[in-house]
């Protein structure tokens, strides 16, 4: 393939600019999402790939028993190093103790948070100062190294070496300046200190290390040669010594002699790991769907480029005589093969310019869509990728028209019937459009099932008006007195009409706190708990099934032997009826408690987990949350609160929320993968519609001297357009076929993660076969009318 093949073939696709920017666009279009695509799954798996040999780092992970639902917890003790240091394994260690702080920078207030990290940080995790020692700044204890991120927040620049910040007393001083880190990582910092760091209180983290029922932070080793499993059986030994000491031998046997399980990840597939529950540090997806959207781009590739075949296949009729004159005048098979793959790769690479284009227009939008920073998609490396992508497509797509081209009789083309399209040919131009349309017809109800679950699942109904609550969250630090004196002053404040507190928003799957308890069967079961105020049920209005609620006029410390039991948890503890268990004594340990009553069957934890058996108790001014129930909106609140806020809070402002965002921030990821879907089905459709627009018109063409003989005999237009109808009926269904199945057992398996499904998730199934009915039609409408229109006439001279 030479140059002098590649100026041909320009010339060649400039005689019919129409057709050229066709398929010119269509390429263009599918090759530029699928480089969005590709470049999102290339951004997944190159998760903390900055770290060094980062499949020889592992993080620990551990998962209790004692819960009521065990999850996994990608945090540990401080002692778990020790253990590990210990055990004689050839490994490094390293310890991210995150600590979060307000700092008084200049005088003024900043929220802040600390990673704690080992000396050997620095090494394990590749990182080097740009400005300063930071194995130096890491030994002293008022060191602190900032990235440029977090010198700009705290001190608004990056020239901050040698200047100090106030933490409740203790200074520290910025002796390094750090890079920033890759923005696909599972260990994000913006600020570094060491383990001797003045954060701790004198004699704290000694206090700390010692303390397994405290998880400090993340703990990493570096093993070469050393299986995962070797890791984690050091700290299983201890973790189960441990647990035994604390809960006796009894209850290990109960549980099969291990309440605690153990287990090491390797760096390279933590984003993927999402096992993990409770976890600091960037968000996590699942590996499956991330393979699915890099099926989905080679999908739209492969679509694209059947409509290119289509087109240049029809390009290659039209140009038959042109390669009859060529055979005649002693033009090789060699020779015209060539020239047709030059034309097609010419053509591929034309819309590779204008997909990678379209790309950097549209990757602001598409970052923004998957909440994923993908400024670095366009480097050097990934435009030679999207290049041979590109030329590579190009090539496979012209092997088609190539092959037909060979194919071409002289005799036949020159005596003027080069236009007739074998029979292979036109069943393959058939196979393929039924094949683009079933894509779609198979994407569009994805996208229809999981976009509509995920809005069922983000305006689900816990058991009472959710809409009508902001969530204000407390800084920690505050005392048990100032939330009180906090919490009474707000039902003081105009436009709020009750204020309460509890341990956790409703609709955040995180592990809660869980307890053993006994009822009259003498069977212990182990419930999840939620701390609430005693006016929680009177604010929220939530009416129990039986007894009452707490009592929000008496003070806490006075109800803090009353409980209060779902339906689930009244059962599992024995009691022959939700009203038989009201006034009734349950067992904690030693301690008894007295059932105030029974709650409704309330949603804690969103649609994708079960009701389960839940206990609330009186908590006593330690939440850190307060549900508001109001009707003014987060601007108008923040500012009505602002009074309190710096009466109570002085320093960075408390979160404010809706109560219902919580919801919707746990069906982002579900929203974000029907965008995707709905984006990807917007671009088969297109490409199936001009598809089958295209077969319309070489059926209506080829089928020319049927129509007018048909028309000669009687048939009106009606009939006509019955017989060009049906042949594109029948595609369709066959589309459907293919289609169908696949899509409903994709649905299915989605919703199978689901405790709770919309009834309108497996009404996406028709939904996108109307759909692409209506596509389908209005496809070839256009060519129906022509047909029932034409006079015999123009139709005998069409099918010449």
């Amino acid at each position: 393939m030479r140059l002098r093949d590649f100026r041909i073939g320009w010339r060649v696709l400039a005689r019919q600019p129409l057709h050229t920017a066709a398929m010119l666009l269509g390429l263009a279009v599918g090759l530029a999402a699928a480089f969005l695509l590709l470049g999102f799954v290339h951004y997944s798996f190159s998760y903390d790939s900055a770290v060094p040999d980062n499949r020889n780092v592992y993080v620990y992970k551990h998962k209790l028993k004692l819960l009521a639902e065990p999850q996994w917890i990608e945090q540990m003790p401080l002692p778990a190093a020790d253990v590990m240091v210990k055990s004689g394994l050839p490994l490094t260690l390293c310890n991210v103790v995150p600590h979060k702080k307000t700092v008084k920078v200049d005088g003024k207030p900043r929220e802040i948070e600390f990673s704690e990290v080992s000396a050997t940080f620095p090494a394990m995790f590749g990182v080097r100062a740009v400005e300063g020692d930071l194995p130096a700044t890491l030994a002293r204890p008022d060191g602190l190294a900032l990235t440029p991120r977090g010198a700009r927040e705290l001190f608004g620049t990056t020239a901050v070496l040698g200047r100090t910040l106030d933490v409740d007393g203790r200074m520290l001083r910025v002796s390094a300046l750090l890079p920033e880190p890759q923005p696909n990582t599972t260990l994000p910092y913006v600020a570094l200190v060491g383990e001797g760091t003045v954060l701790w209180k004198p004699g704290e983290r000694e206090r700390e290390r010692h303390n397994w029922m405290a998880l400090a932070g993340k703990l990493y080793a570096r093993a070469s040669g050393v299986t995962p499993q070797a890791l984690a059986a050091p700290m299983q030994l201890e973790a189960n010594r441990v647990v035994a000491a604390m809960v006796g031998e009894e209850a290990m046997r109960k549980v099969g002699g291990t309440m605690v399980d153990v287990a090491v990840t390797p760096l390279a597939d933590a984003y993927f790991d999402t096992d993990v529950a409770v976890f600091h540090g960037g968000p996590r997806a699942s590996k499956a769907r991330v393979l699915a959207l890099a099926g989905l781009a080679l999908l739209i590739l492969a679509l694209a480029a059947t409509n290119y075949v289509n087109l240049a296949t029809l390009r290659v009729l039209a140009r038959g005589r042109e390669i009859a004159v060529r055979k005649t005048l002693g033009a090789s098979a060699g020779r015209l093969a060539t020239q047709f793959l030059a034309e097609s790769a010419a053509m591929a690479l034309a819309a590779t310019g204008l997909g990678l284009l379209l790309a950097w227009l549209l990757l602001p939008m598409f970052s923004e869509l998957i909440d994923r920073p993908l400024a670095a998609f366009l480097s050097p490396a990934s435009l030679l990728a999207a290049l041979a992508i590109g030329l590579a497509t190009g090539l496979a797509c012209g092997i088609w028209p190539a092959r037909m081209a060979l194919r071409v009789l002289p005799a036949r083309a020159l005596a003027g019937r080069a236009n007739s399209e074998p029979a292979g040919s036109a069943w393959l131009r058939r196979a393929l459009t039924v094949f683009q349309f079933a894509a779609a017809i198979s994407l569009c109800a994805l996208a229809l099932a999981i976009g509509w679950q995920a809005r069922f699942a983000a305006q689900a109904n816990p058991g009472f008006a959710v809409d009508e609550f902001m969530l204000l969250h407390l800084r920690q630090e505050a005392s048990a007195d100032t939330r009180q004196a906090f919490r009474e002053a707000l039902e003081r404040v105009p436009g709020i009409a009750g204020a309460t507190a509890i341990d956790l928003p409703f609709g955040y799957p995180m592990v809660r706190n869980s307890t053993a308890f006994r009822g009259p069967s003498g069977v212990e079961q182990r419930f999840e708990m939620s701390l609430v105020s005693p006016n929680f049920f009177a604010v929220t209005g939530i009416v129990p099934v039986a007894g009452s609620g707490f009592d929000g006029t008496r003070p806490a410390a006075a109800q803090q032997d009353d409980i209060i039991l779902n339906g689930a948890a009244a059962r599992a503890l024995g009691f022959a009826s939700e009203a038989a268990a009201v006034g009734q004594v349950v067992t904690m340990g030693s301690k008894a408690l007295r059932v105030a009553g029974i709650a409704p069957p309330l949603r804690h934890k969103g649609s994708r987990y079960p009701v389960t058996a839940m206990v609330y108790t009186v908590e006593q001014a330690n939440a850190n949350l307060v549900m508001l129930r109001t009707r003014l909106d987060v601007g108008t609140l923040e500012k009505t609160l602002a009074p309190l806020m710096a009466r109570y809070f002085p320093g960075p402002s408390v979160w404010v929320q809706p109560a219902r965002a919580v919801y919707e921030n746990g069906s982002a990821d579900d929203w974000r993968i029907a965008r995707l879907l709905t984006l990807g089905t917007a671009v088969t459709t297109g490409i199936a519609a001009f598809g089958i627009y295209v077969l319309a018109a070489g059926s209506v063409q080829r089928r020319g001297r049927e129509i007018a003989l048909r028309k000669l005999h009687g048939a009106g237009g009606r009939a006509i357009g019955l017989l060009v109808g049906t042949e594109f009926a029948l595609l369709l269904l066959a589309a459907a076929a293919l289609a169908l199945p696949p899509a409903g057992f994709a649905i299915a398996h989605y919703l199978a993660g689901f405790a709770e499904v919309t009834a309108y998730a497996w009404w996406a199934l028709p939904a996108a076969l109307l759909i692409g009915a209506l596509t389908a039609l209005g496809a070839t409408l256009r060519h129906a009318l022509v047909a029932m229109r034409v006079t015999p006439v123009a139709a005998l001279r069409q099918g010449e």
